[in-house]
């Protein structure tokens, strides 16, 4: 164990209020408090907002630190009475908008390696940034869904291409998209890279333009259905392409259109190399914001970065300040992870003795767990003790498998889609399903957790394959 504290207490619970919203300004109650959630424009933190937001979760909430799969930082166990403060502190820096309707738009998640990676098209921070400000301000902008959301990705080694999202800007090179000129942005509606509806070609200086542009087009369209889509997939499949087409079609480049939506960004010779060596993705993977493997990508000492996740994406204040200290810019990564940009010599052996993960095969990355009854409401076992109990007596189980995944409840928060192995929560026992879905039917039930654990280590990978 490391000299910085491995468990911390958390305070006591603060009062209840109910009917409270997620969002900054509408904080999340949770089991353990409030969660403050910390939007981080581009995923850029600076060495010195990071130690400050260490400083403010260490004032006001329980030392916590959550990193989301939307590329965000989460502040846990916030008390009631401190959000007034914590929210004008965080404003103070720069991660708060004005008001809750600006600040639940801006959803714009970015490549984490954008200006650190030089295989990508293009270094797509100012395009980015200038998305975010825009939803930020444009008041029209205000009335899309609150989990709507934007993807700017630059290429090259870690692309977003499994991140599934309502509106998707890939950067590709002119000469890829029939054009002669400079690199290009290909606009893709509802989905992954190979799965998003393509919509067409942009100048990366007609990026922010073309972005309010659709996102009126889709506040107006969805107006006209009996029941409105939330999502800009379902508008999709309701309307069809083409009427989108036509009303933004003055932002678009007059680029041959592929004929199916698979024909995505061309990643470097490296990263598709490496992609192709991943293994298949199965039925319920890849759903949300990037969750599935890119991670095993950035870990580790690269050329211009130094790439540590931790278990469960959960670390503490006292940890992000140390990393803070190694470093003069920190990325937030949509796969739970930190990238300390240009990092101090010896930072790799400081971040491992932080409890950091630094080797994409380590077997805790084959964990997913939600907080359980350490911090929700309606967790009933202690989901991260027994996930890392599953670590240390089924390494060769985690080996041969995608994922094992922890769930506090039947919701699956922290994955909803099917994993190799599941066990679900409920009154402090656990149903252990294969191959399915939190609360899928169960493989063994009514498990204590030391049953649940042992029952896991005990089960072979011919045995999990006969139930494939």
């Amino acid at each position: 164990m490391s000299a910085i504290t491995q468990t911390r207490n958390p305070r006591p619970n603060p009062p209840r209020r109910r009917g409270m919203c997620p969002g900054v300004l509408a904080p999340m109650e949770v089991g353990d408090g409030l969660l403050v959630r910390v939007r981080v424009p581009a995923g850029v933190l600076p060495a010195a907002s990071a130690t400050r937001i260490a400083e403010l979760g260490r004032r006001y909430g329980n030392g916590l630190v959550d990193l989301s799969h939307r590329g965000n930082l989460q502040l846990r166990g916030v008390a009631a009475a401190d959000m007034a403060a914590l929210i004008a502190e965080l404003r103070a820096l720069g991660y708060v908008s004005e008001d809750a309707e600006s600040e639940a738009v801006r959803n714009v998640l970015t490549s984490p390696t954008a200006g650190l990676d030089g295989t990508a098209v293009l270094d797509v921070r100012p395009y980015a940034l200038a998305l975010d400000a825009r939803l930020a301000a444009d008041r029209d902008l205000h009335r899309l869904p609150p989990k709507f959301g934007w993807l700017v990705d630059g290429g090259g080694q870690a692309t977003l291409f499994d991140s599934s999202i309502d509106v998707r800007f890939d950067a590709v090179a002119g000469a890829v998209a029939g054009a002669a000129d400079g690199p290009l942005f290909r606009l893709g509606l509802g989905g992954t890279v190979e799965g998003a509806t393509l919509l067409g070609h942009c100048r990366p200086d007609d990026l922010v333009e073309l972005a309010a542009a659709l996102a009126r087009a889709f506040l107006e369209l969805r107006q006209t259905l009996a029941e409105p889509p939330r999502r800009m997939a379902g508008l999709v499949k309701a309307l069809g392409v083409e009427v989108l087409r036509e009303r933004v079609g003055t932002w678009l480049l007059d680029c041959p259109h592929p004929s199916h939506a698979a024909h995505g960004p061309l990643p470097s010779p490296a990263s598709q190399e490496r992609k192709l060596q991943s293994p298949p993705l199965r039925s319920g993977e890849g759903s949300g914001w990037g969750q599935t493997p890119p991670i095993r990508l950035v870990l580790g000492r690269q050329p211009s970065w130094l790439g540590v996740a931790f278990p469960f994406g959960r670390l503490d204040v006292d940890r992000l300040e140390a990393l803070a200290a190694l470093t003069v810019e920190i990325r937030i990564t949509p796969w739970r992870a930190l990238l300390l940009a240009a990092p101090q010599d010896g930072a790799a052996e400081k971040a491992t003795a932080l409890g950091g993960i630094l080797d994409h095969s380590d077997i805790r990355l084959k964990l997913t767990a939600c907080s359980g009854v350490t911090g929700c409401d309606v967790g009933t076992t202690d989901t991260h003790a027994d996930g890392l109990a599953i670590a240390g007596r089924a390494a060769g189980l985690l080996e041969a498998v995608r994922m094992v995944h922890v769930s506090g409840c039947a919701k699956g928060c922290a994955h909803p889609g099917a994993a190799d192995v599941t066990l679900t929560a409920r009154d402090g026992v656990y149903d252990v399903a294969l191959n399915a879905a939190p609360g899928g039917t169960p493989w063994r039930s009514g498990l204590t957790p030391s049953e649940a654990v042992t029952t896991v280590a005990g089960l072979s990978v011919e045995e999990l394959s006969r139930v494939r």
